[in-house]
């Protein structure tokens, strides 16, 4: 499950570096330190098999099995010493299991090479600078933060950093926004090591941080309404929710994945980082306000008399006066029919209740929009079958819209839509002299596709449909 804010651009005025320079240094970190890892473990692994290492400890680590981990027997007989050499070279339990009996055996030369193989090995990324539940350090602490596994790893954070860093950085500030990014990441370390804190898997990923920047963004929105996208599955769509209500989401999403998601995965990092996040932007935020919030879509290019008003319903919203808000909204929209964005937020508000007559004139007012072609044509479309989703009573799709929505139907090559919204008209037994012309258009669609019984069908639909004395 994936759910993400619509976002909209921010102030360049203000841009928001310290995000940008948080995303640089990620990538930096990957592309120039993390890189010569591969190096680093060649030069370990061939330091181990030129020395007496794999003669005398094969042995050994079946005596480490038999004491500390006899479930793991099948596994060695299984795979053999595949299994063996894994463990030999990358178990850091095994060789703290080890180094007091070769000190107890006064195995000197064993315990100088065992030690000088783990110093080689402990220069990769993840084990200098990794997250060690077992044995956290400052710099596990902090460097974590800044390691990724793989390209996808790294790519995937920094697109959340970049959804979500912009709006909070523009809403708290560089200094703040650095600050509780760092907060944020230690107290995910923190849930992390308290639930797994027997293990001596490293963690590594900006993931912990950046789901407190997440956590950061509902606390400064709060009830505020805004736009997501979501995915669930092969499912995917719009919704428009308070910010709050995603929080709760996000962390059930992440106790199902620590249930029965990938076990690589620190989910509980995630979940201390969302719920950091929001603690700590609320305290910051009653503190002291917010420096600049991030502005409505479009809201710049209004009109100061459609500012006010935006603002007006904005400020309903916050107070959690939802009712109030809608009907401001549709007051607004009575004033200002030529406005996308307050039609498109009383749609949003009065979706609540899709019978009430402000959310069929709001959707009215949306339809009549597609008479100025400067509105997308993709915009109309979506907004015309939420509108169906959402009422089974549609008398917003009145003869007028239906024609200008088939006018642009034909334009854009929406081919299906278009001959939706003919049926539509020809249910409603409306005759004009665009409808043969938009039929044509269709058929001869139709025709070129090859099904010739699809387009006689259209063209008997729309013969039909001509203004008597036309031809």
């Amino acid at each position: 499950m994936l759910i993400i804010p619509i976002q909209n651009k921010p102030d360049w005025r203000r841009p928001p570096l310290v995000c940008f320079v948080l995303i640089l240094l990620n990538l930096l970190v990957f592309a120039i330190y993390q890189s010569g890892d591969e190096a680093r473990w060649r030069q370990a692994e061939e330091y181990y098999f030129s020395s007496d290492l794999p003669g005398l400890e094969e042995q050994r680590f079946l005596v480490y099995v038999d004491e500390v981990h006899p479930e793991w027997r099948l596994q060695v007989g299984a795979e053999g010493e595949e299994f063996v050499y894994r463990e030999l070279l990358w178990n850091p339990e095994f060789h703290r299991w080890l180094l007091p009996r070769l000190e107890e055996a006064d195995q000197t030369l064993w315990l100088q090479q065992r030690q000088h193989f783990a110093g080689l090995r402990g220069r990769i990324s993840s084990l200098a600078l990794g997250l060690t539940p077992a044995e956290p350090s400052p710099a596990g602490l902090f460097g974590h933060m800044f390691l990724h596994g793989s390209w996808d790893h790294l790519i995937g954070n920094m697109v959340f950093l970049l959804l979500f860093g912009l709006a909070v950085e523009l809403a708290l500030g560089g200094g703040w926004f650095f600050a509780l990014y760092l907060l944020g990441g230690l107290a995910a370390a923190g849930l992390h090591m308290l639930v797994e804190s027997g293990s001596h898997v490293p963690m590594v990923g900006a993931s912990g941080a950046v789901s407190a920047i997440m956590g950061m963004f509902v606390a400064i929105y709060g009830v505020r309404r805004l736009r997501f996208f979501y995915t669930l599955g092969f499912v995917f769509g719009e919704f428009s929710a308070p910010a709050l209500l995603v929080l709760p989401l996000w962390l059930g999403k992440e106790m199902f994945g620590y249930f029965y998601g990938d076990a690589g995965i620190a989910y509980w990092a995630h979940t201390g980082g969302l719920l950091a996040g929001f603690a700590l932007a609320l305290l910051l935020l009653y503190w002291r306000p917010p420096v600049q919030a991030l502005p409505e879509e479009g809201t710049d290019a209004l009109p100061s008399p459609q500012r006010s008003a935006l603002a007006r319903i904005d400020r309903f919203q916050e107070e959690g006066k939802l009712v109030e808000a809608a009907a401001a909204a549709a007051a607004a929209v009575r004033q200002y029919p030529h406005s996308l964005v307050l039609i498109e937020r009383t749609i949003e508000l009065t979706a609540m209740t899709p019978d009430s007559e402000a959310f069929h004139r709001a959707n009215l007012a949306l339809f009549a929009l597609a008479a100025n072609p400067e509105i997308e044509v993709s915009m109309l479309a979506a907004g015309y079958r939420r509108y169906l989703q959402a009422t089974a009573n549609p008398r917003a799709l009145t003869a007028k819209a239906c024609l200008l929505l088939a006018r642009r139907a034909a334009e854009a090559g929406d081919w299906p839509w278009l001959e939706a919204l003919l049926c539509r008209l020809a249910s409603q037994n409306v005759k004009h002299p665009l409808i043969p012309k938009l039929g044509m258009r269709l058929v001869n669609y139709y025709r070129r596709m090859g099904e010739e019984g699809r387009a006689r069908e259209i063209k008997r639909l729309t013969d039909n449909m001509q203004v008597s004395g036309t031809a």
